[in-house]
């Protein structure tokens, strides 16, 4: 988890920087991802990631040599992720669990059809299910489209258990619909993925989409067919959080989420200079509302101390995560950088994620 703890300057922030959660950069662990692009002489090549909406953003670019090679690195992620090249909107997806090197062998006239990655074996999975989905012919009838899912299930998915090829494998979209589609009999595969994942990777963010996505597609089939819904697994409706206030009571973000009122999860350092002033602008927001909208606010401060004195004014909930940079709450919310603000909106979904105050603010004004 790479946290960028609001805007540092001067020799003071670098003090605090230095003694804050954040590892320094030349032992923070990262993977890399390199290759031969014949053919492209100082293209430029993007690096992404999708957001907690499923939107792809920017993290990383680099330029190819005469030769068409290309290197670029970046902090190891906190959970296993999908990250994809991007050249001229055409993509080659790549699994990166950690620390790992991946190779990008292919041409640039057939950047995204036509290539291979080595270096993991996962990446090497997710290449040859790439290969089988774009071989696909566009007028397959809908038996053989079932067989090749039943195939693809078997081959890449039901012993990989918690791997993030099947997670992605599930979300594939091809001519602008899902591969996979849970409001179908697909459902069964997203539940036994959904399985594997909360068996080894309980905190992984994956999981409770997972587990939701499959749960609520077999509530919507058991409805139409007008039968009671009996659900052997945890049904998840939220990513609970439950830690002490500064009075030392643990509170639990379930007590607030769903109760008919919007609620604001917040990660952040209230014991960092620049909180006070974001403090002020979260009150004005607070206030606008008039108790309206639930705010729950997890703090990673290193001094629990510090932290009481800062939290005991706060007219909202919060509470302090001992773990901090570790804190297996912020992995649940695939947290990256410090602030960070989800929305959960007034039914309990999660609806949305807010990237500073002034993007908070117009997000609340559709909840």
């Amino acid at each position: 988890m790479q946290l960028n703890f609001y805007s540092l300057s001067g020799a003071k922030s670098l003090l605090i920087l230095a003694s804050s959660l954040l590892l320094a950069a030349c032992s923070e662990p990262s993977f890399k991802i390199k290759g031969e692009i014949e053919g492209a002489d100082n293209q430029s090549v993007l690096l992404e990631k999708s957001d907690f909406m499923g939107r792809w953003v920017i993290v990383d670019s680099t330029r190819t040599s005469s030769s068409g090679s290309f290197s670029i690195s970046r902090p190891a992620p906190a959970a296993p992720e999908i990250f994809r090249l991007d050249i001229d909107n055409r993509y080659i997806y790549l699994p990166i669990d950690s620390i790992e090197t991946l190779t990008v062998t292919t041409t640039l006239k057939d950047f995204g059809t036509d290539f291979s990655v080595t270096g993991s074996e996962k990446a090497e999975a997710l290449t040859r299910f790439e290969k089988e989905v774009h071989a696909l012919p566009d007028n397959i009838s809908a038996d053989s489209l079932t067989a090749f899912k039943r195939n693809i299930f078997t081959k890449y998915m039901r012993d990989a258990q918690g791997s993030i090829v099947s997670y992605y494998i599930l979300t594939k979209v091809k001519d602008n619909k899902p591969l996979f589609d849970p409001e179908t009999d697909d459902y069964k595969y997203f539940a036994a993925v959904a399985t594997g994942f909360k068996e080894l990777r309980p905190y992984d963010p994956h999981t409770a989409l997972l587990e939701n996505t499959s749960v609520n597609a077999i509530k919507k089939r058991n409805a139409e067919r007008g039968n009671r819904l009996q659900i052997e697994a945890e049904e998840v409706t939220i990513l609970d959080i439950d830690l002490p206030d500064e009075n030392g009571k643990n509170r639990k973000l379930s007590e607030f989420v769903g109760n008919g009122k919007p609620t604001v999860v917040m990660f952040t350092l209230l014991t960092h200079p620049d909180a006070p002033a974001a403090n002020i602008e979260l009150s004005k927001l607070y206030n606008r509302y008039g108790g309206n909208v639930n705010f729950y606010q997890v703090s990673l401060d290193p001094d629990q101390y510090a932290w009481r004195d800062a939290a005991r004014n706060l007219p909202w909930i919060t509470v302090f995560d001992a773990d901090g940079e570790y804190s297996k709450a912020a992995r649940m919310y695939n947290v990256g950088n410090i602030p960070a603000y989800y929305i959960y909106d007034r039914k309990g979904d999660l609806a949305a994620r807010a990237v500073n105050i002034d993007d908070l603010s117009k997000q609340l004004a559709s909840y």
